[in-house]
């Protein structure tokens, strides 16, 4: 919140609220970080809900991409969840947007 104009009245700035995973999809991801001993990560999160980002053939594997300096290790397996996608690779889990493309 920002305050403006006289002491004492608040105004806010509208901002578009941000989509957040389901709490049975950060469960789920909970339990596979735990029993695979890897950590959760959000880093394409936002990009997947804008459709920045994709599941992307690379060969023989899959990635997660966003360009050629962003994008994961190979997908080793992806669990849909309510509106989302965890994607468990070599070295992460990740969250996505169930509208991410796949390529």
């Amino acid at each position: 919140m920002s305050q403006q104009g006289n002491p004492g009245q608040v105004q806010t700035r509208s901002k578009p609220k941000l989509g957040l995973p389901s709490d049975k999809t950060m469960q789920q991801a909970v339990k596979l970080s735990i029993k695979l001993s890897k950590p959760i990560c959000f880093y394409f999160y936002v990009d997947s809900l804008k459709s920045r980002v994709c599941i992307a053939s690379d060969g023989e594997d899959r990635i997660v991409y966003k360009s050629d300096e962003e994008h994961t290790s190979p997908i080793l397996s992806t669990y849909k969840v309510n509106s989302e996608y965890i994607v468990v690779t070599e070295n992460t889990i990740y969250i996505l947007s169930s509208g991410t493309p796949i390529r």
